[in-house]
């Protein structure tokens, strides 16, 4: 798995490099340490990754796929926060360290293509950053990525107006649209599916 693993990450080297803000040297490093110990893994559309309700214990990184990430209100309904794509880590970062302490994951994560991909044990994760200070020294920068994306989402969704939203979605996600399910973007945009309809309605209408 190791070897396949590299090769997997190797294609997305540019992409990662970019958006965590990390060397080459860096980017190669990391994936040398973690290639032992993270396992294949392939989830259908549907599948969970994550229960709302359980510890967390595993992250995951996508060669292939999209997955949603979201919350259970009280009444029962979804609230959609992030959707992760190919070449991106998966995982509630505040469940994670929150399953430390033995307390219940808040999110729920799941497939919303068919996803391809490995995972790996938080505590290995954590193990390797104790044994290695350039697994620290990763960590320390996607954990800035996972600040600075939540903010962008918590911006999205501070947005009175729901076409301002959707502008912002598809600057933050460019190309995920047509990928995932429309209630999902409605969930992200925090509007019902019938008014997400009515929106891109009106987009068809303006472009005639």
């Amino acid at each position: 798995m190791s070897d396949v693993f590299l090769k997997q990450r190797e294609e997305f080297v540019q992409q990662s490099m970019s958006r965590v803000g990390v060397s080459r040297a860096l980017f190669d490093e990391f994936n040398r340490i973690l290639a032992p110990h993270v396992t294949h893994v392939e989830f259908r559309k549907g599948d969970y990754l994550q229960h709302a309700g359980v510890p967390a214990s595993v992250a995951y990184w996508l060669y292939r796929g999209v997955a949603r990430r979201g919350m259970l209100t009280k009444d029962g309904s979804e609230v959609t926060m992030a959707f992760s794509s190919e070449g991106e880590s998966c995982g509630s970062h505040h469940d994670l360290l929150a399953a430390q302490d033995g307390l219940p994951a808040q999110e729920f994560i799941v497939a919303e293509t068919a996803i391809t991909g490995v995972r790996v044990e938080w505590a290995t994760l954590a193990r390797l950053r104790e044994e290695h200070c350039i697994m620290r020294e990763y960590y320390l920068k996607v954990s800035e990525l996972s600040i600075r994306r939540y903010s962008q989402s918590s911006l999205i969704r501070s947005m009175t107006s729901a076409n301002c939203r959707l502008a912002a979605f598809r600057e933050q996600y460019p190309g995920l649209e047509q990928r995932i399910a429309q209630k999902s973007l409605a969930s992200f945009l925090g509007i019902t599916p019938q008014y997400m309809s009515t929106l891109l309605k009106q987009e068809q209408d303006q472009v005639r």
